[in-house]
């Protein structure tokens, strides 16, 4: 067994804006969380089929964040995104479109914490996300002995009242497709992509409508015979339409678009004593426009029921 079958949802991320140069109130955007994390989605096995049963994932993430915020201003240099994250994934033998059926939900818990503190940058402690993300339909396709590929859906609904830092006040609808090929009995590549649509903000008064993103994530893994995997992993995330509206300070949005280039690695390994899959990940962002920038590391533990 192993993490990748239920990563698609386990994930955290900001996408904040940064512009060197003159700072104007219509380069930035809004900031968001979403599940569709950069750096999971193309990990090892993206794409196979684990079999029937009911698949556990707990995740620990930490994004140590540098540029400047959704208004143009320079973020604290020790300013961190920490989150937990649990997942349940459950594989049934049913067949749709000639694909195994599967389905799950995440629950998130963190936030931004500035360096020394015990609190959020809301002054609040575990305040990520209200609502879980939910993956009502997912679908893995074995394509001869060497390919495999899969697709979802995932949805999270926004917060009528919430603060936009943290309790998404728009809904988001993610569309996922993922593929793995076993070149042979030591290298395996991976590729995924998705869209992520987000509505019109939720609250009473607020016309802020966030862009639509497009998340593009490739790797290269060498197997083990032992089953520990090592490999680099690649990831481009960008905006596809401009975000409209006004943000919470009024400032209009749209003029810019952003994205965001990651590259790093990716670590697994079984772990016989319970039974369970280890990976670790490790990505630095070196190219982007408008978009804030870090250092990413996600320690996951799965095991399948």
């Amino acid at each position: 067994m192993k993490l990748k079958f239920s990563a698609r949802k386990l994930a955290f991320g900001v996408v904040a804006f940064s512009l060197s140069g003159t700072v104007l109130a219509s380069d930035f955007t809004a900031p968001e969380m979403t599940a569709n994390q950069p750096g999971f989605n193309a990990a090892a096995n993206a794409a196979m089929y684990a079999g029937r049963g009911m698949i556990g994932v707990v995740t620990y993430g930490n994004y140590h964040i540098r540029g400047v915020d959704a208004n143009g201003q320079n973020v604290p240099s020790d300013l961190t995104l920490q989150v937990l994250l649990g997942t349940l994934h459950y594989n049934t033998d049913l067949k749709l479109f000639g694909g195994h059926y599967s389905f799950g939900a995440t629950l998130v818990s963190g936030g931004l914490y500035p360096g020394g503190s015990e609190r959020d940058m809301n002054d609040r402690l575990l305040d990520v996300s209200r609502n879980p993300w939910v993956t009502p339909i997912k679908l893995n396709w074995t394509l001869g002995e060497d390919w495999h590929i899969a697709a979802n859906y995932t949805f999270r609904l926004g917060q009528t009242a919430g603060n936009t830092n943290t309790d998404k006040t728009y809904d988001i609808h993610q569309l996922g497709g993922q593929a793995t090929w076993n070149i042979n009995d030591h290298w395996q590549a991976n590729f995924a992509s998705s869209l992520e649509y987000r509505t019109k903000d939720l609250r009473t008064g607020r016309d802020m409508k966030p862009g639509t993103i497009g998340y593009f994530e490739g790797s290269l893994h060498h197997k083990f015979d032992n089953g520990m995997s090592l490999g680099g992993y690649a990831y481009h995330v960008r905006h596809l339409t401009d975000d409209k509206g006004l943000n919470d300070l009024g400032q209009q949005l749209g003029r810019y678009r952003s994205q965001l280039t990651g590259v790093g690695l990716e670590y697994t390994t079984p772990i016989e004593a319970i039974d369970s899959t280890l990976s670790v990940r490790l990505f630095t962002e070196p190219s982007r426009t408008n978009h804030m920038h870090g250092v990413r590391a996600f320690i996951s533990v799965a095991r399948k029921f």
